[in-house]
């Protein structure tokens, strides 16, 4: 039992570590998006939005390795201990770099091709456009190189130092945000010079602490044949998967720039910086979660796993559709108040759809997290890539048709929630778990919760009128009647129990 307080206390306190950087960064990044926007205008924002999203459509190698390089650092640490570590640290280190060369030759050869050929860009900006390419790609190399040492950091639970490396590069990014306006020669291009420096600095950082921090970080002689082939097995289907998700995303970003232009992609990328900065909220949970749900399944400890998998869902699917709710009634006066007059057309719209589409991909990522823990996720990428590569064909068919922007949101709502049974079906058949269990206990309470968080708030927003103090009696009502419904409808006894137990401690101590 002593166990189970210390992961919990841990998940607590690695949670509290990622929520002082979650805050820091939502604050310091929706400012610097402003200030970028206004400093570049719609169309440069826009070209820049899909540039970094092509870019991002053959870097999913990087968000691919970065979970199987934690997911092996925890298990095969549970595993073997000071041995496995290293034997996945060199593993992963050869496989890095390859990787790296094959995306600096696909980008240097199709990417290339893909900007000079098919890109819509304003005349005159193809040679800014191939300028922030090139350091874009940069980039990508430095982040892939960065991920065997981020990946140990989280992996080793020091979560304290993975904030502070965030609040770095957000500050860097606040003071080129702030002196872009004053810069001589092309805004686009220093801009995207100056993102490059943020990658380097950024591997540097994370390379130095982690060699220092880490001593079983050291390559050893030799190739664990078994481990080698382990790891790229599941980094094969774990790529495979990436890739699906990376096409839904940056492939209808591509789709809306050859229908629509950069205004439409301006649009999308201020939606999905609301979409980056909610989730960070739920993010940050999943991120002290995965680690302790990795290291109870390497010890077989299956009721653990299915505490932690229906706590994790819970809690995440709440804290967003407790933000979600007053953003979206009140989305309209917010981006307002963010961008001013640099509001980019149907932002609003889509902006709220996002938000509504992120709700529903919530609940997938704990499931993602217990099939990841088995190593078993052959099945499981195939059958979700399969959905996710239907959408973009599905989008494509409407947008040829004359659709409006707005349906390929609305497309990817429905498939995220097909998605969702498709994945739930599969982690079924992997992990001894009852589907009958996650509808009364997970699924029914979560949908109670969203149908009835909304009223009041709603009734506050029409009797009266647009103004800052609407938005706060929103934002209160929201929170006042989450906390009544979390209470009544989400917790069980079990939870009550500890969460009254945990208050009646604060009171004493206090």
């Amino acid at each position: 039992m002593s166990g189970l307080k210390a992961d919990n206390k841990m998940i607590a306190k690695n949670t509290l570590f990622l929520y002082i950087r979650m805050f820091f960064l939502l604050i310091v990044s929706l400012y610097t998006s402003r200030v970028v926007l206004s400093a570049l205008g719609v169309s440069d924002f826009g070209l820049y939005s899909v540039i970094a999203g092509f870019i991002s459509l053959f870097g999913f190698f990087n968000a691919t390795l970065s979970t199987s390089m934690s997911r092996f650092f925890n298990f095969e640490g549970g595993q073997y201990g000071d041995a496995g570590i290293s034997g996945v640290y060199t593993a992963g280190i050869r496989i890095h770099l390859l990787i790296a060369i094959v995306i600096v030759v696909l980008l240097e050869s199709l990417g290339v091709w893909y900007v000079n050929n098919m890109l819509v860009v304003e005349e005159g900006k193809l040679h800014a456009a191939n300028v922030v390419f090139q350091y874009a790609v940069l980039s990508a190399v430095f982040l892939i190189l960065q991920i065997p040492y981020s990946s140990a950091i989280i992996s080793f639970e020091r979560m304290g130092v993975y904030a502070w490396v965030s609040i770095v590069d957000a500050i860097f990014k606040l003071a080129v945000a702030l002196i872009l306006p004053v810069i001589p020669s092309d805004k686009l291009e220093a801009y995207s010079g100056f993102l490059l420096v943020a990658s380097i600095v950024n591997f540097l950082i994370y390379f130095i602490y982690a060699k220092h921090a880490f001593p079983q970080l050291r390559r050893v002689s030799g190739v664990n044949i078994n481990l080698f082939r382990s790891f790229l097995s599941f980094s094969g289907w774990n790529l495979f998967g990436t890739l699906a998700f990376t096409i839904k995303g940056q492939g209808i970003n591509l789709l809306l720039n050859f229908f629509f232009g950069t205004v439409v992609n301006a649009a999308r990328a201020v939606a999905y910086q609301i979409n980056n900065a909610v989730s960070s909220f739920y993010m940050n949970i999943s991120i002290a979660f995965r680690p302790q749900i990795v290291d109870a399944y390497s010890k077989e400890n299956i009721l653990r796993v299915r505490e932690l998998f229906v706590s994790e869902t819970k809690i995440c699917f709440c804290l967003i559709l407790i933000l979600t709710v007053p953003l979206i009634i009140e989305m309209d006066y917010i981006l307002h108040l963010w961008l001013g007059r640099n509001v980019p057309e149907q932002t609003g719209i889509f902006s709220s759809l996002v938000l509504i589409d992120m709700l529903i991909g919530s609940l997938n990522t704990p499931v993602t997290h217990v099939v990841f823990a088995s190593g078993k996720i052959k099945i499981y990428q195939i059958a979700s890539s399969i959905v996710n590569f239907l959408l973009l064909p599905t989008c494509w068919i409407f947008l040829e048709s004359g659709s409006d922007a707005t349906v390929c949101f609305i497309i990817n709502i429905v498939f995220s929630i097909i998605n969702q049974i498709v994945c739930l079906i599969c982690m079924r058949k992997i992990f001894d778990y009852s589907l009958r269990h996650y509808l009364t206990d997970v699924v029914i309470p979560l949908l109670l919760m969203t149908i009835l968080l909304p009223i009041v708030p709603l009734m506050v927003k029409l009797s009266l009128d647009s103004s800052l103090l609407r938005l706060l009696a929103v934002c209160l009502c929201d929170i006042f009647v989450s906390l009544l419904l979390c209470w009544s409808i989400i917790l069980n006894s079990a939870e009550k129990k500890m969460l009254s137990d945990f208050v009646k401690r604060r009171i004493e101590k206090w």
